[in-house]
């Protein structure tokens, strides 16, 4: 057998360690103190590998690799390492940490080295560590829980998300006599420091090391690095195993905008904020495309963030006007793109994803030396087909995926027929349906050419029923459930559970899960090749498959209405988040057609609390307020109505004066039809519509006529809203009524099971008990509007910001400052001006109470900086709190001092602002020890 195919696999136990912040100790010692402590950790390093029988695998500058055939000796040589690096004289007192992470599993000794997933698995975990800390996965920690060293003991930290994007892994800390404990919590995905929305991988990441590594490097040089190639060359994960790796916790996270299902061009910025769950107002007197691109401009300009433009191709024009829009105004915002070409604009890198590595010159045939292989065999493993690259299979390996190009999609889609065939016959059927063609026109790349025969190939090898239903599913936008797969594909007989699991195996359909279900999607290249077969098959069928889309997913939102307002809405909020591509899809579908008006107007009204619940105004008004112009849209008067109350009630968080005019005229027809429940409904919501157009002369008697009208209709859920829309005008209420009607509000929202205007009426309440320093009645009533706010989904930013006033009162400082620092992340997030300043000014307060006076007249100068930027005056309560902080601050630091600082806080930039709110000291300066704040401020 020739070496080059000798690739046996054993289970070692992997050793990973490296010197935290080893930098930064270089630049403390400089280069010849820092090389003894190299020196001596080495040293201490090697000596626990020989008393263990560990094996040196590598050693780059303060890392080393090691390998144990025993995983007890391993734990046991990584105590001593410990235990000897605690105890070791180290030059000017540094001490020196040291990060481990110990991990079992399988590899394969290859010329190039040591070569299986558990190598990387290993590492991964010792880069989460702590210096000083002992990591050790679920496999080893079975395999030793019994056999531990003296003294030694296993603590389960939970399960956690690495950098390689998979699934929660369980992991422990080693702990021993005289060894440090008690660490942070471990800087994995779900960290709070590491704000993401990066989803879970079922399938491993293989190989890439050098093109991360150059992505990596691109993307600190350049604000704008698209990754270009034809589908299936692996453009999203590399860019999402990149992004993973970039998290450090110094900015405000990494957030995917997947692109693949928007179909208008005007909905890139929405989708952007969407996935950034950006809710800030947009511009005012814009048209719903340009306010939604300027409110995610103003959110972004204050945000340190990378965000990834997933799959732009088919809105390129759209997605480069977006982008460079960000880049001129958000100067913090990196972006990383993909796309079949560039975006095209001034300051756009460029990086063409290659196809996997394949055996070079020197090694001609040699399985061992090529990404393209280890994926192909690590694909062929998980289709329970395990490959040994001997001298038979070796060559056989390297042929294939020399003739699938390197690429990632057409080799997994290969690995899945062996499932059903043999490798011989799978390198025939490639000589045959694998020619490779050429030319360098824009729109017939070679490797899309290349993409489209492996994709034509497999769908060639499907059944009748199998192409049939693969057509049938690309009507479907992201992901869909199997209730939708039949309601939309079941027609003919088909059977679709059967037919569906057939296309999960040949990986056409991929199947991911969901909670205790199983979700489907197609990836966007072959969603997109299904579609133009479903196109070719014939108008009636691909006709026929969009309105059985659309009228499934209508089916779903009216199911979905009469839940969205009782105690069960957070569950069917959340169902409605599943499907809501699939749910704008079905409704743009209706709007596209002069004969689907009223089944538009249907959608919105199912959707209305949906769209309130998050936030999605401007989405709403976009699709709904061209359709209620057309003629049809009267012919159904009660349908007409009730959508125009649906565009007074989300409007005033878009787009003010349609919600005016359409609020107007809900009620007049409400009046000529005679509809009670459509009169109060839209009395209620134009008295809320006017309270933001600062009619109270209009405004608070529709209120009160709404509130009669719906005591005698008998519901509580009507009258809950009304109440709330009502309150909205409390300075023109009577204390004594206005707590009648608070109260009255709650109990209406607590037997109907409304969560959402339950959390709105509790924080009122809430608010209201504090402005009487009714401490223990505010206390109770937020943390009612946390409960049900947390309920339905978003976090409430009103909510946490009262909560840290009411920890203030109480004394409890730490969990206080807590409340606030998580309310300033959240305005920076969503570019709120006023979320960044009321955060900044409990921050001052906290500051003032703890004795830390020139910090507090700083944070002040912030506060007041940012709430300017709103041209609003401060709330009553908000302004009691910061007048007596005031107070003290200047009582303490007199006028000159106090001054200063004051000013340089207004003075700061935005960075440096938000850096000086949440940094414990200021530039420049070392604030004054911190003290308890006096008693007089924990009674407040």
């Amino acid at each position: 057998m020739p070496a080059s195919y000798a690739w046996r696999v054993e289970i070692f136990t992997f050793l990973f360690t490296d010197i935290e912040g080893s930098t930064a100790l270089l630049r403390r010692l400089g280069a010849a103190a820092y090389g003894q402590v190299l020196a001596d950790h080495h040293d201490v390093i090697r000596s626990g590998l020989a008393a263990h029988d560990g094996e040196e695998v590598d050693t780059q500058g303060d890392a080393f690799f090691a390998v144990f055939s025993s995983p007890g000796e391993c734990v046991a040589a990584a105590v001593e390492m410990q235990r000897a690096i605690e105890g070791h004289a180290w030059p000017a007192t540094e001490h020196v940490l040291v990060r481990m992470g110990i991990h079992t599993g399988a590899a394969a000794k290859t010329a190039t080295g040591l070569v299986g997933l558990d190598v990387h698995r290993a590492a991964r975990l010792a880069a989460v560590a702590y210096g000083g800390q002992i990591l050790v996965s679920e496999t080893t920690a079975v395999l030793v829980r019994d056999t531990l060293p003296p003294g030694a003991a296993l603590r389960d930290l939970g399960p956690h998300r690495l950098k390689d994007l998979g699934r929660p892994k369980r992991i422990y800390q080693l702990d021993a006599a005289g060894l440090p404990a008690d660490f942070p919590p471990l800087r994995t995905l779900g960290h709070p420091a590491l704000p993401n929305n990066l989803p879970v991988q079922l399938a491993t990441f293989i190989g890439r090391d050098a093109e991360l590594a150059e992505v990596r490097d691109l993307i600190a040089s350049s604000r704008l690095v698209t990754l270009t190639g034809a589908g299936g060359t692996g453009k999203t994960r590399l860019v999402l195993q990149a992004a993973a790796e970039l998290l450090d916790g110094t900015g405000d996270g990494v957030w995917l905008v997947e692109l693949a299902a928007v179909s208008d061009s005007d909905a890139v910025p929405s989708a952007i904020s969407a996935a950034l769950g950006l809710t800030g107002p947009p511009g005012s007197g814009l048209r719903p495309a340009l306010a939604a691109l300027a409110q995610l401009l103003e959110a972004l300009a204050f945000q340190n963030v990378l965000i990834i433009l997933d799959n732009c191709e088919h809105l390129i024009d759209a997605c480069a006007k977006t982008a460079d829009a960000i880049l001129r105004r958000c100067p913090g915002v990196y972006l990383l793109a993909t796309s079949r070409e560039p975006l095209g604009i001034g300051g756009e890198t460029i990086y063409r994803v290659p196809s996997l590595s394949l055996p070079g010159p020197d090694d001609a045939d040699s399985p061992g030396s090529g990404d393209a292989v280890a994926l192909f065999v690590e694909r062929a493993k998980e289709q329970g087909v395990d490959l040994l690259a001997d001298e038979q299979t070796g060559p056989l390996l390297v042929s294939i995926c020399r003739r699938l190009d390197g690429l990632p999609l057409a080799i997994e889609l290969a690995a899945a027929r062996l499932r059903s065939i043999s490798l011989n016959d799978l390198r025939d059927r490639l000589d045959h349906r694998f020619r490779l063609l050429t030319g360098g026109s824009r729109t017939a790349l070679e490797r899309q050419q290349t993409l489209r025969a492996t994709v034509d190939w497999s769908y060639s090898l499907l059944n009748g029923p199998e192409q049939s239903l693969l057509r049938g599913l690309s009507v479907f936008a992201e992901s869909f459930d199997l209730d939708a797969a039949e309601a939309v594909c079941g027609v003919g007989h088909l059977d679709v559970t059967d037919l569906l699991g057939s296309l999960v195996d040949k990986s056409l359909v991929l199947a991911e899960p969901a909670g205790g279900a199983l979700r489907y999607r197609l990836l966007e290249t072959i969603r997109q090749f299904a579609a133009e077969r479903l196109v070719e098959a014939g108008e009636d069928e691909a006709l026929d498959a969009a309105a059985q889309h659309c009228a499934y997913f209508l089916r779903v939102a009216e199911t979905a209405a009469p839940h969205l307002t009782g105690p069960d809405q957070g569950r069917w909020l959340t169902r409605l988040d599943a499907d809501l591509a699939n749910l704008r899809r079905a409704a743009e579908h209706a709007a596209s057609d002069p004969a689907g008006t009223l089944l538009v107007l249907r959608f919105a009204v199912a959707l209305r609390r949906y769209w309130l619940a998050r936030s999605r105004n401007v989405e709403a008004l976009g699709l709904l307020l061209p359709v209620l112009e057309r003629p049809a849209a009267r012919s159904d008067p009660g349908l007409f109505g009730a959508a125009l109350v649906v565009v007074a009630a989300v409007g005033p968080y878009a787009a003010i004066a349609p919600a005016r005019q359409c609020g107007e005229q809900a009620v007049e027809l409400a009046r000529q039809l005679r509809d009670d429940r459509m009169l109060i409904d839209a009395l209620g919501m134009l008295c809320g519509v006017y309270f933001f157009t600062g009619e109270a002369g209009r405004g608070f008697p529709l209120g009160q006529e709404a509130v009669e009208r719906a005591r005698q209709f008998g519901d509580d859920v009507l009258l809950g809203q009304c109440l709330t829309c009502c309150l909205l005008w409390g300075a023109l209420i009577e204390p004594d009524l206005f707590a009648q009607l608070l109260a009255e509000a709650i109990a209406c929202t607590e037997r109907s099971g409304d969560q959402l205007f339950n959390s709105f009426v509790h924080n009122n309440a809430g608010v209201l008990a504090l402005s009487t320093r009714d401490i223990p009645a505010a206390r109770t009533h937020l943390e009612q509007a946390a409960q049900a706010a947390q309920a339905i989904g978003p976090e409430s930013f009103n909510v946490r910001s009262n909560l840290g006033w009411v920890r203030r009162a109480e004394g409890d400082l730490d969990r206080a400052q807590s409340d606030f620092e998580a309310c300033l992340r959240r305005g920076r997030r969503h570019g709120e001006a006023p979320g960044i300043g009321y955060a900044s000014l409990g921050l001052a307060c906290l500051a003032a109470d703890q004795g830390d006076w020139r910090r507090a007249a700083t944070l002040h100068g912030v506060a007041q900086a940012f709430l300017d930027r709103t041209g609003e005056p401060w709330q009553d309560l908000e302004a009691s709190y910061r007048n007596q902080s005031l107070a003290d601050v200047r009582a303490h630091l007199g006028d000159e001092q106090f001054g200063r600082a004051y000013a340089q806080g207004m003075k700061l930039s935005v960075d440096e602002a938000l850096r000086w709110a949440r940094s414990p000291a200021a530039p420049g300066s070392t604030p004054p020890a911190p003290r308890p704040a006096p008693a007089a401020r924990r009674s407040r």
